[in-house]
């Protein structure tokens, strides 16, 4: 699998460019089943970048969303069954539940505000790729098949931290030492209460650490979704562990969004060799990566990897 499956680097902005990937996967969805098309076949959409990010021989969560007309019904309570291939080889066949992002569009985006529950639908498949190379996640659902290919790469050939790894020892923004990222925090109402304490100190202080790679400013889609907001609100059951968000934009106010090519991304999300966003990592009293869950998470979904490292 290449980077072809990617629409050109649009937001002239270097290392997180490809984020419209997931934003382009989401829309077409959206359009699908609220413009009253055509019927279409059973598309399965990979929610995650095809940068090197998928490590073979260590658990994975790769997740993925499913785009069909309406008629296509979808049970949360019935697991969605996956066949993992690697050439002619079954690797593993396993069950995924779906999970709903629920979203409200912000006011001034578009239409009156409404959710798209039934429809933006993701599965957080997890499993281990035995070894490097592509792998097919095949899918069946009344009646209807589609695959998607998954490339997984030897852990040496990735930059990014992996699960198992040791977080990065490195000071993050905060509002008495924003870092040159200005806003520090572009949540609609206000800064959010996770700017206080640099990760690098909480790393020194042995306590653990939700870090959340995330731009409320960008974020425009339900796949994207509300990822802060659902941590603010998650948060009040985790007392022992500390939050900290990060903005992956040094200036994400100035310009005219995605498309400036003065955007800059923020020195953390370079030191974290990130090409993608929303990121959590989620990190242990060791200091080492229990967990990271890339790009789109639902409360569920949160609350349980939040309880690892509580």
């Amino acid at each position: 699998m290449t980077d072809s499956s990617f629409p050109p680097d649009q937001s002239g902005a270097g290392a997180l460019g490809r984020r419209r990937f997931l934003q382009l996967s989401a829309m077409a969805g959206l359009a699908t089943a609220c413009g009253g098309q055509a019927e279409v076949p059973l598309q399965v959409v990979g929610l995650f970048s095809s940068d090197r990010v998928i490590a073979a021989g260590r658990p994975q969560r790769v997740p993925f969303g499913l785009v069909a007309d309406s008629s296509l019904e979808l049970a949360d309570d019935v697991p969605l069954q996956v066949t993992i291939r690697f050439g002619e080889e079954t690797v593993e066949r396993l069950g995924v539940v779906g999970r709903v992002v629920s979203h409200d569009h912000d006011p001034g985006v578009g239409e009156e505000p409404h959710e798209h529950a039934n429809l933006l639908r993701y599965y957080a498949l997890r499993t281990t790729f035995p070894e490097a190379g592509i792998y097919d996640l095949e899918i069946e659902v009344e009646g209807r098949t589609a695959s998607l290919p998954v490339q997984a790469f030897d852990p040496s050939e990735i930059s990014l931290p992996l699960t198992g790894e040791p977080f990065p020892v490195l000071a993050t923004p905060t509002l008495d030492d924003a870092m040159g990222v200005d806003p520090v925090c572009t949540l609609f109402d206000g800064p959010c209460p996770y700017h206080t304490r640099s990760a690098a100190d909480v790393l020194a202080n042995g306590e653990p650490m939700a870090l959340l790679v995330a731009t409320p400013a960008f974020c425009q889609t339900s796949y994207c979704g509300p990822v802060l907001t659902t941590l603010i609100e998650a948060a009040t059951d985790f007392d022992s562990i500390v939050m900290v968000h990060v903005e992956p934009w040094a200036n994400p106010t100035e310009g005219s969004g995605l498309s400036d090519p003065g955007l800059r991304t923020a020195p953390t999300i370079d030191a974290l060799a990130l090409t993608f966003e929303p990121a959590l990592f989620l990190v242990d009293r060791n200091g080492i990566i229990v967990e990271r869950i890339d790009n789109v998470f639902d409360a569920s979904e949160l609350r349980a990897a939040l309880a690892t490292i509580s």
